[in-house]
């Protein structure tokens, strides 16, 4: 019984001693942030607003690597080493994908960071006595729901037919996250008023942030932007009335124009420029509390030249490798090395037509462009550091879009610095007034209006210095003189009775010429494809395709002399040489592409999306699927 005693004694005071334990654990800690300490004021309101646009930078939301490869724009690299298993591409993926889950997630991490500065700012917004006070928060509040509204519109364009979850506020107790998905057309509803909030309350450009609120606010986004992202949302939904006095405002009154040159607004040249409508920003300085978002900067150029996890389809290589230069256009001329066979430079052509277009050079590379430059070297040059991917069968094309190409470093690619190894602060843009063009002259070719179409096409074809379309008596004609030629095969007369014709050739050549080569990896292919109601025709065709892969033998641009299997054409087509510098250019081929043993030995022809359009099926594959965990998370899921 003693025994039993002295246990039971022991038992007693260590229960107390545990109690006590707790009672101190569960102190408060007073020097903690709660949503009752933090929310104090605007200054508060933007540090929170601050991780809203960190949101922006997660590289699954725009999905520049992947979410192509299931359009006629791109294939991934391994596709070119005959490699099977990339479920985006292949048409398998499902709500497992990991792609799938991670665009998802993204978007709704935005969208509960937004509700939480729009949550404190109700909270809030009976202290804001003073003019300037109210003006900041609004400034605040509009932002936060101009980009909660860009994070529905792009899963309401991604997922499940746009029917989703709506969360207008934070949630609070367990049964808030359990919502049941509303309907595509109250999504539509939703995210459109918080764009129109959006472009009544903010400053309509970068400049305007800049001078009626002060510096330090470029990146923030823009009323023109709002504006710009409503003209889109009524054009996915084929409503071309509505989305033209969008359009014709963002074009008219906001004081955007073209840059001279593509390249200052796809390199990181000149960011923030008249044409940008809004960009993500990036810098080299880094967060040393984490990655992803945490990091401000981007892997994205770094991804796509010394990764290529990405390249064009074959199609769009060639498309790039067929438009014509502007013979009239002193833009298009140049002086060419020319070298001795050993590599070692003879002489230098002067003032000779380029082979190919400034489009194409700010787009693409190729092993045989004797004009444009890569990282400070000539095409068939780029490789031979030892740190930089050479042209081959798994990479015939670098992408040069996004990257820094444009940096003359002895062809070493990418930067590579203790600093900024596997990063960039090259600014992706998400809208510019180039593809504002292209959408307001879609609208045109549906209104019948193919002059004033033609009109917005070629003002973007003349910034890249290319042949422009119709006749230079024509109305629309805003560039008629010596340096500038157009190409008169589209008819605008409708006497001829083939009007009907010639607004189904434009609107083709707009389809598959204009945005595929002055959007690529840009804008919204997928929406495109679906809208247009020819995704799955589209891949049929692309599939149906077969291409060799040339040898480029004995070049004589530089000291690379053999460069294998890197350069494609079509099945059956011999490239053959003609004198660049006379039209019709058939094919610009110079003449030491290799005709003997450039494929090896039982080895498949290439093929472009040849699974993903045996595939596809637009009711499973024309959205993403809710992802898993949704399902497993949300007992309300409805299916």
């Amino acid at each position: 019984m003693k025994k039993i005693h002295i246990r039971t004694t022991a038992l007693f005071f260590l229960a107390f001693a545990l109690l006590a334990c707790s009672d101190e654990l569960d102190q408060v800690n007073p020097n903690a942030l709660t949503l009752d300490t933090y929310w104090q004021n605007t200054g508060d309101l933007n540090s929170g607003l601050n991780t809203v646009y960190a949101s922006l930078r997660n590289e699954n939301i725009l999905a520049i690597e992947w979410d192509y490869n299931r359009t006629d724009i791109a294939v991934p690299y391994v596709q070119r080493q005959r490699s099977v298993g990339n479920p985006i591409y292949d048409m398998t993926f499902d709500l497992t994908t990991n792609e799938v889950q991670n665009k998802w997630d993204a978007c709704f991490r935005g969208i509960f960071r937004a509700n939480q500065v729009i949550d404190a700012y109700k909270n809030l917004e009976s202290t804001f006595t003073s003019d300037d006070a109210r003006q900041t928060a609004t400034l605040i509040i509009a932002q936060a729901r101009a980009l909660r509204g860009y994070f529905y519109y792009v899963l309401h364009h991604s997922y499940n037919q746009g029917s989703l979850p709506l969360f207008d506020a934070v949630p609070v107790d367990f049964e808030d996250f359990q919502l049941t998905f509303s309907p595509a057309e109250l999504v539509l509803d939703f995210y459109r008023a918080d764009l129109q909030f959006g472009m009544d309350n903010l400053p309509g450009t970068y400049n305007d942030w800049q001078t009626e609120v002060g510096g330090g606010n470029l990146g923030r986004v823009t009323g023109g932007f709002c504006e710009a992202l409503l003209a889109k949302s009524y054009i996915n939904e084929n409503d071309f009335t509505t989305a033209e006095v969008y359009l014709k405002n963002v074009i008219d009154n906001y004081d955007y124009a073209l840059v001279e040159d593509a390249a200052e607004i796809l390199t990181g040249i000149a960011e923030f420029s008249s044409e940008s409508i809004f960009e993500i920003n990036y810098s080299y300085d880094a967060n040393p509390l984490g990655q992803d978002e945490q990091n401000l900067s981007q892997r994205l150029s770094h991804r796509l030249n010394d990764g290529n996890v990405v390249q064009f389809s074959t199609w769009l290589t060639l498309k790039y490798r067929a438009e014509r230069p502007d013979p009239r256009d002193p833009a298009n001329y140049v002086d060419r090395n020319i070298y001795l066979a050993n590599g070692n430079l003879d002489s230098v052509q002067t003032n000779v037509l380029r082979m190919y277009s400034l489009r194409m050079d700010n787009s693409m590379s190729s092993v045989d462009d004797r004009d444009g430059k890569m990282y400070g070297v000539e095409m068939a040059e780029y490789g031979r550091a030892t740190t930089a991917s050479t042209h081959a069968r798994q990479f015939p094309n670098f992408i040069k879009k996004f990257t820094g190409w444009n940096t003359n470093n002895g062809g070493i690619g990418e930067l590579e610095t203790a600093d900024t190894d596997n990063r960039s602060e090259i600014n992706i843009p998400i809208i510019r007034l180039a593809e504002v063009y292209l959408l307001y002259a879609e609208c045109m070719i549906e209104k019948g209006d193919l002059s004033e179409a033609l009109r917005y096409i070629n003002r973007i074809r003349k910034r890249s210095h290319l042949i422009l379309l119709g006749k230079e008596s024509e109305a629309s004609a805003e560039f008629v003189n010596e340096t500038t030629t157009y190409m008169d095969d589209i008819d605008l007369d409708p006497s001829n009775g083939a009007e009907s014709v010639n607004l189904s050739n434009l609107m083709e050549h707009l389809r598959y010429t204009e945005k595929p080569l002055e959007l690529s990896l840009e804008d919204d292919r997928t929406i495109d494809l679906r809208r247009w109601g020819v995704w799955k025709e589209r891949l049929d065709y692309l599939a149906s395709f077969q291409y060799d892969a040339w040898h480029f033998k004995n070049n004589s641009m530089g000291k690379n002399p053999n460069r294998w299997r890197c350069f494609v054409m079509p099945n059956g087509v011999v490239p053959s040489y003609s004198d660049p510098n006379v039209p019709p250019y058939p094919f610009r081929f110079p003449n030491n592409l290799q005709a003997n043993n450039n494929r090896r030995v039982k080895e498949a022809h290439l093929r472009d999306h040849l699974r993903g359009s045996q595939n596809f099926n637009i009711d499973l594959h024309g959205y993403l699927p809710v992802p898993q965990d949704e399902i497993n998370s949300n007992l309300n899921w409805d299916g």
